[in-house]
């Protein structure tokens, strides 16, 4: 008799769990879609302002007389947007048939490559941009606001270096803009996936 009792208090508790489980993982399953869209969303809106951040430099560079080192520099942003749209694109080589789990863990290592890479771009990249602006500058020697600053005996040397210092000062303020507004536009998002992929796997357990 006691046995048969243990049994079924046994094979309730199985039940049970067996109703649970289904309706944790549901929930698990509507955060992680909720982060994720949100992170998508933040990613696609940071990147499609470059856009009209291209046309302001060109309008720019017409007022300053800078018409070609505008058109140059809008080349340069729109050469950023459609890098980033590579890098995004990477969120479409996950296999959208894995468990939820393994689905967060490849969106994390996605989002981890993207940053790495970005921070590649503001390190090296972007003051390499800078610095070739300064040599068109240079080079063609148009009546321009940038000109006034390029008298007859600056050499192409002279003009390399103080552009080669301003791209310094760009990539540093570049990196300090980086963190600040990663951690502001996706730090929280990135903890919460962080603590929803922690609990899957403690829940694995």
């Amino acid at each position: 008799m006691e046995k048969s009792i243990e049994k079924i208090w046994n094979d309730a508790f199985i039940d049970e769990q067996s109703l649970i489980a289904p309706k944790v993982i549901d929930i698990y399953n509507q955060k992680s879609k909720s982060i994720i869209n949100k992170i998508k969303r933040t990613y696609e809106f940071d990147n499609k302002g470059l856009l009209p951040i291209a046309g302001i430099t060109v309008i720019g560079g017409i007022l300053l007389s800078e018409t070609i080192i505008g058109a140059y520099g809008a080349f340069l942003i729109l050469c950023l947007y459609v890098f980033n749209t590579r890098l995004l694109n990477r969120f479409n080589t996950i296999d959208v048939k894995s468990d939820n789990l393994t689905y967060l863990k490849s969106y994390r290592n996605i989002i981890t490559s993207v940053t790495n890479a970005t921070k590649k771009l503001f390190l090296f990249a972007i003051p390499l941009a800078v610095l070739s602006i300064f040599i068109l500058a240079y080079t063609i020697k148009e009546t321009s606001f940038l000109s006034k600053f390029i008298s007859e005996e600056t050499t192409l040397v002279q003009m390399t270096g103080i552009g080669f210092l301003v791209a310094v000062a760009v990539g540093v303020i570049g990196m300090i803009v980086f963190k600040i507004s990663t951690k502001l536009l996706y730090g929280t998002l990135i903890s919460k996936l962080d603590d929803i992929i922690n609990e899957l796997e403690t829940l694995k357990e």
